[in-house]
């Protein structure tokens, strides 16, 4: 009988070569992904884990293809249905089903030239009905999470296109969207990078939007802007940019009344002691702080609060890990939101 050859199982960008290993490195997506290829049974054969081995296969013999009843087993089968928050684990299968219907799109069309109108239809009109899924679920904050993360990921230049109609719609249907989107990566450098130009003078009236970007952009601002594909907004001009401003910029305020839910409110006085508010590795979203209160991130050991008062946060939407609070009047209060 041939013998069988071990092989490390690739998991969260670490070669597994223990059950140990696969738990303390474990990672829902990859793991769903070797199992959909049969590699995880063939890893789970080579290392002896036969009774982790025999639940594997019966899911896999299980009719139900649901992603999340997969998942839910999986995790089950590797005790490890305690430790994932379920809310990640909604946005990670939506991250999941949205890579399988790429696959499965790409895999029918694999003549591109032959098929190209019908492909870039489908991808405006899956665009479309990201916005539209947004608006729809304009409450629910996973979905908006899963909706941003997928237009960044995959449909980055769209959004740009059409940012002053996007802002707008969003503004009045779905504001959580323009909130969560102050929360991401690159959407959230790129309302930045606008909302920071000081002025626009009238000798820029003649120059592009990116121009003016250019000119007045931060320093920090201006490095991401070379990096993504802002020539798709070249024909904006400056009409468009000081409307744009009256419509966004001058008004971005989410009234915490608005989203009792969502942004979290502490009023009142810590007698001037640091209390945590958000547990560190957790990242926080602050709006806005009133009075001499300060605020902070979690330090790490050895390290000393940053106290952060309201010239430094209001205006800025600083993103922290954990949050640290300090006031010593009644008065005193902070706005945040856990992304």
């Amino acid at each position: 009988m041939a013998k069988k050859i071990k092989f490390n199982l690739q998991v969260n960008g670490v070669g597994i070569s223990s059950l140990e290993g696969l738990q303390d490195n474990f990672n829902i997506e990859d793991i769903m992904e070797h199992f959909k290829s049969g590699l995880l049974m063939r890893w789970l054969e080579v290392q002896g884990l036969e009774t982790e081995l025999q639940e594997i296969n019966k899911l896999s013999q299980s009719k139900n293809t649901d992603n999340f009843a997969l998942a839910q087993g999986i995790l089950e089968i590797f005790d490890m249905d305690k430790e994932l928050d379920k809310n990640a684990l909604k946005i990670t299968l939506a991250d999941i089903n949205y890579k399988e219907y790429k696959e499965n799109l790409l895999k029918s069309n694999e003549n591109l030239n032959r098929n190209a109108k019908a492909f870039l239809k489908e991808y405006h009109e899956k665009f479309q009905n990201i916005i539209w899924d947004i608006i729809k679920n304009n409450s629910d904050v996973e979905k908006i999470k899963s909706n941003l993360k997928i237009i960044e990921k995959d449909y980055f230049d769209l959004f740009l296109l059409h940012f002053q109609t996007l802002v707008s719609v969003l503004k009045g249907s779905a504001p959580l969207a323009l909130l969560f989107g102050l929360g991401t990566d690159k959407i959230r450098n790129v309302l930045l990078a606008y909302i920071n130009i000081n002025e626009v003078n009238d000798e820029n009236r003649g120059l592009n939007l990116k121009d003016i970007i250019s000119e007045q952009s931060s320093s920090e601002d201006k490095e991401y802007l070379k990096n993504i594909n802002i020539d798709t907004i070249d024909y904006i001009r400056f009409e468009y940019f000081e409307a744009i401003c009256e419509l966004f910029y001058k008004k971005l305020n989410f009234n915490a009344q608005d989203f009792p839910d969502v942004i979290k409110v502490f009023n009142g006085s810590t007698d001037g002691l640091w209390r945590d508010l958000v547990a560190k590795n957790k990242k926080v979203l602050v709006l806005k702080i009133a009075g001499s209160a300060k605020a902070s991130k979690i330090p790490n050991d050895g390290e000393t609060n940053e106290a952060l008062g309201k010239e430094e946060i209001d205006g800025k939407f600083l993103i922290l890990d954990g949050l640290n609070f300090q006031s010593s009047a009644n008065t005193a209060s902070i706005e945040y939101v856990e992304l």
